[in-house]
C-alpha cells in the first residue's frame, strides 16, 4: 500500500510539472519566437495517425480554413483499434470512424473529404515492406487526385511511434507524387512526457515555428473533441488543456 501511495504521488507530480511546462511552452516561449500564420485560400490535406489527432493538433485551422471555403480533406492512417481492452477491435474500429466524421462535420469538413487508411493501431513501424508501399501509393493516389497546396502532418518528433511513422510515410509518399505543398507539422505528443525539459530543448532543432489564433473557432474545436468520448478516459485533463488555447503552433522545416 506504501509503495502504491508513492507511486501514485510520483505520477501526479509528474503531471503537475509537466502541466507547468506546457503552460510556459505554449502561454509564453513559443509565441515569442513564433512567426504569426496567415490563414490562406490554399487548399489543404491533413494526415491524423489516430482519431482525434487532428482536432487537438491543428483542429482550429481546419475550421478557420473552412469558414473560408477552402478545400480541406482529412487523412487518418491507422484504425484506432487499441484504445479499449474490453471492447472488440472491430467495434472499437467502428466507433472512432464515426466519432471522427461526427468531430470533423463540426470542423466543416464533409464525410467524402474524410479517408481512412485503416493500418494496425500502434504498430505503424513493425508494417512490413509490403504494407508500407502499398500505405505510400494509396497516400500518393490521395495526393495527386487532390493537388493539395498546403499539407499538416504530425511533428517528425513528436513522441509517439505512429506519429513519427505518420510523418515518415507522408514524406515518402510526397516525394514519390511528385506534389510540391507546404509542409507544415503540427504537435501532440512533443512537449509532454519528458518533465523539465525546457532546460535541454533547443526549439531551433525542431524547425521554424508559426502560430495562428484560433480565438473565433476555439469553440467548434472544443465541440469537435467532446465527440471523441471514446478517447476521454484516455488523457489527463493537465494533458488536455494546452490544446484549448486561443492559439495554434506550427513547425515548418
Amino acid at each position: 500500500m506504501y509503495l502504491q501511495k508513492i507511486s501514485f504521488l510520483k505520477g501526479k507530480l509528474s503531471n503537475i510539472l509537466q502541466f507547468i511546462q506546457a503552460e510556459i511552452l505554449f502561454d509564453w516561449i513559443l509565441p515569442q519566437k513564433s512567426q504569426p500564420l496567415t490563414v490562406t485560400q490554399k487548399s489543404t490535406l491533413v494526415f491524423s495517425p489516430h482519431q482525434d489527432d487532428e482536432t487537438l493538433g491543428c483542429g482550429g485551422l481546419i475550421a478557420l480554413k473552412r469558414e473560408l471555403g477552402v478545400p480541406v480533406k482529412v487523412v487518418f492512417i491507422t484504425d484506432g483499434h487499441k484504445s479499449y481492452l474490453d471492447i472488440k477491435p472491430e467495434d472499437i474500429v467502428q466507433v472512432r470512424k464515426q466519432e471522427a466524421q461526427e468531430a470533423l462535420n463540426i470542423l466543416g469538413v464533409a464525410s467524402s473529404d474524410i479517408y481512412f487508411i485503416d493500418q494496425p493501431d500502434g504498430e505503424l513501424r513493425q508494417i512490413s515492406d509490403e504494407q508500407q508501399l502499398h500505405t505510400i501509393n494509396q497516400l500518393v493516389h490521395i495526393l495527386q487526385s487532390f493537388q493539395p497546396e498546403e499539407i499538416y502532418v504530425p511533428h517528425q518528433k513528436d513522441k509517439h511511434p505512429d506519429h513519427e511513422a505518420t510523418y515518415d510515410l507522408v514524406k515518402d509518399a510526397l516525394n514519390k507524387s511528385g506534389i510540391k505543398a507546404q509542409l507544415f507539422q503540427y504537435t501532440v505528443w512533443l512537449f509532454w512526457g519528458m518533465p523539465l525539459l525546457l532546460f535541454r530543448l533547443n526549439l531551433e532543432k525542431l524547425g521554424q515555428s508559426y502560430v495562428v489564433s484560433i480565438k473565433s473557432v476555439l469553440e467548434k474545436k472544443q465541440r469537435a473533441f467532446q465527440v471523441y468520448r471514446s478517447q476521454h478516459h484516455i488523457f489527463a485533463r493537465s494533458f488536455i488543456g494546452r490544446f484549448f488555447k486561443p492559439t495554434e503552433i506550427f513547425f515548418k522545416s
